[in-house]
């Protein structure tokens, strides 16, 4: 379903938010995108939806660029490890770790390589403390930006819940990776993608969006006098 769709279905829930209604699509997709956000922490958290591909969406080429080691941390030391070369949208991030699904390198033939072991840098820090390292290629985040501890690494794929738009030059990479869009793809709005909510939730996230936009825009306080003071309601007496 795309976030039009989801907008729409919004807008027909109630006469107050229909399209003559003072209140743009950008608005209601904004509240979408959140209400989905904090039900979605709420399943992973609950140990939920990470085997689905359905709230996850996949960064098919993230260029990696060799980097000295203290350039994400005070360690000291002459080793080299790998970041992407540009920051990555904000990921969303639950009690115990961030909603990604997945970190592959990619093969010679565009493919997922092998998948990634997820930890922190303090962590990877202990590790190099330890006589031996075992023969694993782990990732971490820091600062938006993927690094991982094999310097040669090219390139990565990424599959997370972002809650920030993905930039076309992120998503649509100019990689001999394997990549391929087309034109649409590029100039497609955002509206009109795949929009990452599970179905089982959807009916939540409507009634819950509904709700806020209607508390929202729709509340009146006080009415205003022809002489544009605040006043009581019609309704109420003068009790002076």
């Amino acid at each position: 379903m795309t976030g039009r769709k989801l907008v729409s279905d919004i807008r027909g829930t109630h006469k107050l938010l229909s399209s003559d209604a003072p209140i743009t699509d950008r608005v209601i997709y904004s509240e979408i995108r959140n209400c989905t956000f904090l039900l979605v922490k709420r399943e992973t958290n609950l140990r939920k939806l990470w085997a689905t591909d359905t709230i996850f969406t996949t960064i098919p080429c993230l260029q990696m660029v060799e980097v000295p080691i203290s350039e994400c941390c005070d360690f000291v030391d002459n080793c080299t490890i790998s970041r992407t070369k540009f920051k990555i949208p904000r990921i969303l991030e639950g009690n115990y770790q961030y909603t990604i699904q997945g970190v592959w390198s990619i093969n010679a033939m565009g493919g997922k390589g092998k998948k990634l072991k997820g930890i922190t840098i303090n962590r990877y820090l202990n590790l190099l403390k330890l006589p031996i390292i075992k023969n694993e290629v782990y990732y971490w985040l820091v600062n938006d930006y993927i690094y991982t501890n094999n310097p040669l690494l090219q390139a990565v794929r990424l599959a997370a819940m972002f809650e920030e738009d993905i930039p076309n030059e992120i998503m649509f990479p100019d990689c001999d990776c394997g990549t391929a869009y087309t034109d649409d793809d590029f100039c497609k709005n955002p509206l009109d993608r795949e929009f990452p909510l599970p179905g089982y939730l959807e009916k939540q996230v409507l009634e819950m969006v509904s709700q806020k936009l209607l508390s929202t825009y729709f509340r009146l306080k006080t009415d205003q006098t022809s002489d544009k003071i605040d006043g009581q309601s019609p309704n109420s007496t003068n009790t002076q």
